[in-house]
């Protein structure tokens, strides 16, 4: 979470004087081939079922493509503290569309708890002290985009888990590390056309660049997963689950550290509603917990 956190202002400090989309076509370019090296070592293959192929192209589309897009417009326009808070209502998102997805009944909990998270983002968007940006509620916008596209990825990504878990004509589903590996390969795809548009071989990369590109593509995204996914073995999904809460205070913490943002009470505030929403949307009722 720490890791995750600090990606907040490292992108930031990435989003001025660079072309945005040739920055996430870069990092990727280094997570590909990490993740398949990975993946060759530890299963002794990269193939995978032409099955799944459309739907990790999908996927791949949602979590690489479109939320990287999004993340790395909205630092550009607001600042890091402030977006790094309007992504931690995903897993209110997660737990509605959930409900959308496998056809049950709204819960009224998980509404209140989507009000709650809504109106912590409309505090930090209009109340942050964080004035000298281009457009915060542009950026912040996007970034909520962002957490629409990936809590639109992670319901899929779960069902498609779910229903490929078992052995399939004696074959088991996709691992993982099989899973998160192509999903970036074909996110990563898509993404390199629109880097073109840019012509990021006219712009200057310095050692500053390159080390901030090497953070979110090494520490951030391979060993941040790692560590995820290892936690996850060790105390379980549910538990683990809870520790995202943590990505927007260490994200707020590091942009005041890193970029000297401001921190106020509205900070505090939006995160409080935000978490409680968070607590709300993913508590299970009483009444359907005895069945």
């Amino acid at each position: 979470m720490i890791l995750w956190g600090i990606a907040w202002p490292v992108g930031r400090l990435l989003a001025t004087g660079l072309p945005l989309i040739s920055r996430a076509v870069i990092r990727y370019a280094i997570v590909v081939p990490t993740f398949l090296s990975i993946l060759w070592a530890s299963e002794h293959s990269v193939r995978i079922s032409r099955t799944w192929v459309p739907t990790f192209v999908v996927l791949g589309i949602l979590s690489t493509t479109l939320y990287q897009i999004f993340f790395i417009l909205g630092v550009r326009y607001a600042a890091a503290s402030d977006d790094s808070l309007v992504i931690g209502v995903s897993p209110i998102l997660v737990a509605v569309l959930a409900s959308y997805f496998i056809r049950e009944p709204l819960a009224r909990l998980k509404i209140v708890g989507l009000l709650s998270g809504l109106s912590g983002i409309a505090i930090i968007a209009t109340l942050s002290p964080n004035v000298g940006v281009t457009d915060r509620l542009l950026g912040v916008s996007l970034v909520f985009s962002g957490a629409v596209v990936y809590a639109c990825y992670t319901v899929l990504l779960r069902r498609f888990m779910n229903k490929n878990s078992a052995l399939i004509q004696g074959k088991p589903g996709p691992s993982s590390l099989a899973t998160i590996t192509w999903i970036s390969l074909f996110g990563w795809l898509f993404l390199i056309p629109f880097s073109l548009l840019e012509t990021p071989w006219t712009h200057v990369w310095n050692l500053n660049s390159w080390l901030g590109i090497f953070y979110l593509a090494l520490l951030s995204t391979v060993v941040g997963y790692f560590f995820y996914v290892e936690g996850v073995s060790q105390i379980g999904a549910s538990r683990a689950s809870i520790f995202g809460n943590l990505i927007p205070v260490f994200g707020v913490l590091s942009s005041f550290l890193l970029l000297g943002e401001n921190i106020s009470v509205w900070h505090g505030l939006s995160f409080l509603l935000i978490f409680s929403g968070v607590a709300l949307a993913n508590r299970t009722p009483r009444n359907s917990a005895k069945h």
